[in-house]
C-alpha cells in the first residue's frame, strides 16, 4: 500500500512525474505494447509456423511472457512508488548545483 504523504500541489506534481518517468514504468509500458503486437500473430499462427517450432505457437507464448512481465514492472511501480521529493530536498539540490558551478564544478 502506498504510504500518505503531505505534499503541496507542486510536491505532488513533482511527484506525479517522477512516477510517471521512472524506469519501471517505460520498461513496463514497453513489454506490454511489444507482447501485444507479438500475441496477434499467435492467434492464428501459420501450419508452417508451427512447423518451425516443432508444433509450439511460440509468438503466442512469447507475447504472454511479455505482457505479463509489462504488468509485474507496472504494478511494481504502483505498489512501491518513488519517494516524493519536497520543497527543501529540491532547494538542497539547486543550492548544491549553484556550489559546484561556482567553485569551478564540470565546467571548462
Amino acid at each position: 500500500m502506498a504510504k500518505k504523504y503531505d505534499l503541496d500541489a507542486e510536491e505532488a506534481r513533482a511527484w506525479r512525474l517522477a512516477k510517471l518517468f521512472d524506469l519501471r514504468s517505460f520498461i513496463g509500458v514497453l513489454f506490454i505494447i511489444f507482447g501485444v503486437l507479438v500475441i496477434i500473430p499467435g492467434l492464428a499462427p501459420t501450419q508452417a509456423d508451427l512447423d518451425k517450432a516443432a508444433g509450439i505457437n511460440i509468438a503466442l507464448w512469447e507475447g504472454a511472457l511479455m505482457l505479463a512481465l509489462g504488468v509485474i514492472f507496472v504494478a511494481w511501480v504502483l505498489l512501491s512508488p518513488p519517494p516524493p521529493v519536497t520543497k527543501a530536498e529540491m532547494e538542497a539540490h539547486r543550492q548544491a548545483l549553484e556550489e559546484m558551478g561556482t567553485s569551478g564544478g564540470l565546467h571548462h
